[in-house]
């Protein structure tokens, strides 16, 4: 069984309809349904919260045993049966990749129309940084202001942008408009201009495309307690 079936099973197991399942997570039910269906699959980063939402682990839906293979274990994947905890989740990570990602601060109206030029950090960067495994040399972090898009992303915690990953309909992203105004939003869809909502306010926002400078992918939070200083 492979991931799109092992989240349709358990999904069905936990008596959840797609578009319950998609609204505890923040994605629509059609995503479910692609999730589901083999059309896309969750980014890896999601996969915990996917996880978590049908009582199993991450390294379960990555990484499990199938339920349809004779003599598998069908009891639920997320614990140990004979100890009853937590089975620790295990990612492959290449140390090589670890660097310092730089903190951009944010001007009155928002991050610069340019993050990059050709020095070696971006416009705006600050002594702060983090240290985190990325092969995108373009990637930054920035802080985390207000509170629409709470509970994912805090006041005071950090987004980790990477500009080099395309982006897709439900990525989060962190935008720049025309007017200077940065944002940290939901693409929600990039028909008829690009739609952008929250998690935590109702409504969304439709932009032309020649009123956005920049949209770039947010892989992750980053919390304030992982930010250090340059000495």
């Amino acid at each position: 069984m492979n991931i799109h079936e092992k989240i349709k099973h358990l999904r069905t197991e936990a008596k959840l309809s797609q578009k319950e399942l998609g609204a505890a997570l923040g994605v629509s039910y059609q995503t479910v349904q692609q999730w589901e269906n083999g059309k896309s699959g969750p980014r890896r980063e999601r996969m915990e919260e996917v996880a978590k939402a049908l009582n199993t682990s991450a390294e379960y839906l990555l990484f499990g045993p199938s339920i349809s293979d004779a003599g598998a274990d069908t009891s639920s994947p997320g614990t140990n049966e004979t100890t009853n905890v937590p089975v620790p989740l295990q990612y492959s990570v290449d140390v090589k990749n670890f660097r310092r990602v730089y903190v951009v601060g944010r001007a009155q109206g928002g991050l610069p129309e340019r993050i990059w030029t050709d020095g070696d950090y971006p416009v705006g960067a600050t002594d702060e940084y983090a240290e985190i495994a990325t092969t995108d040399p373009h990637a930054f972090l920035s802080p985390i202001l207000g509170t629409s898009m709470v509970p994912k992303f805090n006041p005071g915690d950090f987004v980790f942008v990477e500009p080099g990953t395309p982006i897709e309909v439900e990525d989060d992203v962190l935008v720049r408009l025309g007017t200077g105004e940065t944002m940290i939003k939901r693409l929600i869809s990039k028909r008829g201009g690009i739609q952008l909502g929250s998690y935590n306010e109702p409504g969304t926002m439709l932009f032309k495309p020649e009123e956005i400078t920049w949209m770039y992918y947010i892989a992750h939070y980053v919390p304030a307690r992982k930010i250090k200083q340059r000495m």
